[in-house]
């Protein structure tokens, strides 16, 4: 994976487990609470998604509904696949919505994820 210059952003842990039906669920994890996913954005940074317990997964990427809005500046995926890095410079106010994709290895089926957004603010500088 090709490092950026940008902070460290949130990291959030992505879990995919099955159900009794064996059916997918992904849970979007936070300093170790469940949430959304989401994240809002005041200045540049790096979006982490990391794989925890989820055995068989790995990120292939993100599929975006706009991705010419320049909210997301870049998606970089990690050799063994089980951290995605979102690149945002917040250089464009607005929201995107985008799913990850993961494989597994029980057969060629691609995962989709519920969609997260990516929310970049415009942040006013305090006056001084």
């Amino acid at each position: 994976m090709n490092a950026t210059t940008l902070i460290q952003g949130p990291i959030i842990d992505v879990m995919i487990t099955l159900d009794v039906n064996q059916e997918p669920k992904v849970t979007y994890l936070q300093d170790g609470a469940v949430c959304t996913g989401n994240v809002v954005v005041t200045c540049g940074e790096n979006i982490t998604y990391r794989l925890v317990n989820s055995a068989g997964y790995a990120f292939m990427g993100a599929g975006f509904l706009t991705p010419y809005d320049q909210i997301i500046d870049a998606v970089q995926v990690s050799a063994d696949g089980q951290e995605l890095v979102l690149v945002d410079e917040d250089s464009v106010v607005g929201t995107t919505k985008f799913q990850l994709i993961f494989t597994n290895t029980t057969n060629s089926l691609l995962l989709l994820s519920p969609d997260p957004q990516i929310v970049n603010r415009d942040v006013v500088p305090p006056k001084s």
